[in-house]
């Protein structure tokens, strides 16, 4: 009899791997690079001149390795130039500033300036194009009082009003009113009625307690009386039965 193996028995787990064939390969390769259009461009060389220009290498933070690395900030924004900005007017000194004024100059400024004496005359004059009485509202201590014209030439006559009565609410109102001070009425008798009867209850407690003490010392006292009474029996007892014994 001859032996077999548990290893011939079984399978091997996973196939050999197979090789793919060079020629169809090739073949699928040609088929990609003939459907693709490549197109050079002239300009490629200049841009990327151009971006390394306008970068800036920068060391931000350390690196764990030995080889230190760079991180890269592109500077997109202009420089700062020293020139006067393109919107600012440029305006003469004289604009800001006067100058020494001459003598016709200041003929014209003396001549057009009013000093303070001249100020206060001029507000006690009177203005009669400036006064307008039906303009103007008065205001006294009473209150605020009216005035219309009266008669020809007109002349000003304050009118005063009569005091209305104050008016009387509503049915509604009342009722409303009247309830509510009831039911105000009815919570501060409560609550007058539970502080009395909380007093009363304290009182009677007092009371109570007291009495308790006073029947509780009297009967402290009785009993002391009663304890002196025996003694002193005891006492006569026995000097009683010493006499007789002699």
């Amino acid at each position: 009899s001859s032996r077999v193996r548990r290893d011939e028995l079984q399978s091997p787990a996973s196939s050999p791997r197979t090789s793919p064939d060079p020629s169809l390969d090739e073949l699928f390769r040609t088929g990609i690079y003939n459907n693709l259009t490549f197109t050079t461009l002239d300009n490629g060389n200049e841009a990327t001149a151009e971006e390394e220009d306008d970068e800036t290498e920068l060391r931000l933070f350390a690196a764990p390795s030995a080889r230190p690395q760079t991180h890269k900030i592109r500077i997109s924004s202009p420089g700062a130039e020293t020139d006067d900005a393109g919107f600012i007017v440029n305006r003469p000194r004289s604009y800001y500033f006067a100058e020494k004024p001459d003598s016709e100059q200041e003929a014209e400024l003396w001549a057009a300036a009013v000093d303070g004496e001249t100020v206060k005359e001029l507000a006690k004059a009177p203005w009669p194009g400036a006064v307008l009485p039906w303009k103007v509202t008065t205001i006294s201590a009473a209150g605020l009082q009216k005035a219309v014209l009266v008669g020809h030439p007109p002349s000003l006559v304050t009118v005063t009003e009569a005091t209305s009565k104050k008016k009387r609410k509503g049915k509604k109102t009342r009722i409303a009113i009247r309830k509510k001070a009831q039911a105000v009425k009815a919570r501060q008798d409560e609550r007058n009625k539970s502080a009395k009867e909380k007093e009363d209850h304290e009182r009677e407690k007092r009371t109570r307690r007291n009495r308790e003490k006073k029947l509780k010392k009297k009967a402290k006292d009785k009993a002391k009386k009663e304890a002196v009474g025996g003694e002193a029996a005891q006492q006569d007892a026995a000097m009683a039965s010493d006499s007789a014994s002699e």
